[in-house]
């Protein structure tokens, strides 16, 4: 009898260095992905799959490193545009006298549906140039609908969640200034699951979990109902939490004991929890969220923007050496871009005396960040039966060069510039460094002209006039 040919696959990514991020963080110098539909169906040596499979296309990743889909485990896409209106620095350093912390209050009380699907299109747009195939909303979009519309169009993933749950007023200044989300349990708990709907079609690109605000504006009675809704849901429970000692300190006081200590005596921990920020913990609050392996959401941005580490060391970097789950997110690009929170957060690592290698930074956007998004059953590596989110990158630049360690060059040099191409379920989103599914200079165009109209409303300067 003939032989049978080969079976057929929808893509074949070959001559690429392949990190898989998996259990056994294997990586194979001369590897292949093969992918058929939405799907991983094989990955392994190169020489293994070009003759293992009838592939419809190839790509040639000429010798660049692939990896899995970065997941961006907190972001505000909403507020993407307010780095074009909004210094966030205080008036001493040159920022707008106009706009403290409370502008971003008025930036949510008057940002109508089209603002926030511009500034989501815009922030969609640059997740996907920078190798970000799915994001995690913290809870702060007022028409999820639009937003939804805008993550599908550009063909990235994301995460949605109830806008603005919170019923505690006194210490989170926006609880009391929103008005278009008043603090109230009533009202949360009425808005309490609603985007768990999009959960049932497990193929759509915008799914749904559970959070509320967090940081001192939530109750014993909203936390527990949330946690039990995320739980019984099997989806992700996330709150910022302790962002700096003043944030802890209203909690302590409230709870009368240490936050994280009190919350695990509650049963209010697992690994169903993700929560942003924890950069004021005690030691007692580190063995605490180590017992719960819960997942921790670090931003070492923010850690260095508003000056936290002035009060005392970030528990990040202790936390990784002790093997819990930190992911990384962005929160607002205020002075950086999707990724590079990995760079920041390796300083932050070397000025505490612990190294962060890059093989870590890359687990930190991988894998534990899809487990913080609770999507690490198909999420956050390469791995036969896993979706077929995968990341191209190029050595064509000089800050790739000497490439004698691509994976610290990628992580910690030729960064965000090295994003070659992205697949999000099999589909290019990203060719040759260009988004294939929507027009960028519309895109840009309508987040510009969001950013303008915004600045009139709240009354800020919408351009810099002097240097």
């Amino acid at each position: 009898m003939p032989e049978s040919p080969p079976p057929a696959c929808s893509l074949l990514i070959r001559n690429g260095i392949v990190v898989t991020m998996n259990d056994a963080g294997t990586v194979y110098p001369a590897g292949a992905v093969a992918v058929n539909g939405t799907d991983i169906i094989d990955v392994g040596p190169e020489s293994d799959l070009v003759r293992r499979y009838r592939p419809a296309e190839v790509l040639d990743a000429h010798g660049a490193v692939v990896h899995p889909g970065i997941v961006d485990a907190h972001y505000h896409v909403t507020m993407h545009t307010t780095r074009g209106v909004i210094d966030n620095l205080p008036p001493a350093a040159g920022g707008d006298a106009r706009a403290g912390f409370g502008v971003f209050s008025r930036w949510f009380d008057h940002s109508d549906s089209e603002d926030e699907y511009a500034s989501a299109l815009l922030a969609c747009v640059e997740m996907a140039k920078n190798g970000v195939t799915c994001f995690v909303d913290p809870g702060t979009i007022f028409d999820t609908d639009a937003v939804a519309e805008a993550v599908t169009r550009v063909g990235v993933r994301g995460s949605l969640a109830d806008p603005f749950l919170w019923d505690v007023e006194g210490g989170l200044t926006m609880a009391s200034e929103i008005r278009r989300a008043p603090a109230s349990t009533a009202r949360a708990l009425k808005l309490l699951g609603g985007e768990l709907v999009r959960n049932a079609d497990r193929d759509g690109l915008v799914t749904g979990h559970v959070a509320v605000y967090g940081s001192g504006s939530a109750s014993e009675e909203l936390l527990r109902a949330a946690k039990d809704c995320a739980d019984a849901a099997g989806v992700a429970f996330c709150q910022h939490q302790s962002l700096d000692r003043k944030d802890a300190a209203f909690d302590r006081e409230r709870f009368g004991d240490d936050p994280l200590v009190y919350f695990s005596r509650i049963g209010l921990l697992g690994p169903s929890c993700s929560f942003m920020h924890m950069n004021a913990l005690t030691a007692q609050e580190v063995e605490a969220v180590e017992e719960a392996q819960m997942n921790v959401i670090w931003h070492p941005g923010n850690f260095l923007f508003y000056g936290i580490g002035r009060g005392g060391e970030s528990p990040a970097p202790e936390l990784i050496t002790r093997g819990v789950s930190v992911a990384l997110g962005a929160d607002i690009a205020k002075a950086w871009t999707f990724t590079e929170t990995a760079l920041l957060g390796f300083l932050v690592g070397r000025m505490q005396g612990v190294e962060l290698t890059p093989e870590t930074l890359l687990r930190l956007l991988t894998r534990n960040s899809a487990r913080a998004a609770g999507v690490q059953d198909r999420l956050g590596s390469i791995e036969v039966g896993k979706r077929a989110d995968i990341v191209i990158r190029t050595d064509d630049l000089p800050e790739a060069q000497p490439n004698l360690d691509p994976i610290r060059q990628l992580m910690l040099v030729s960064r965000t510039k090295s994003v070659r191409s992205v697949f999000i379920g099999g589909k290019a989103i990203v060719r040759d460094g260009l988004v294939e599914t929507v027009d960028e200079a519309e895109a840009f165009a309508a987040a510009r002209l969001s950013a303008s109209r915004m600045a009139a409303r709240l009354g800020l300067a919408s351009a810099r006039t002097t240097f």
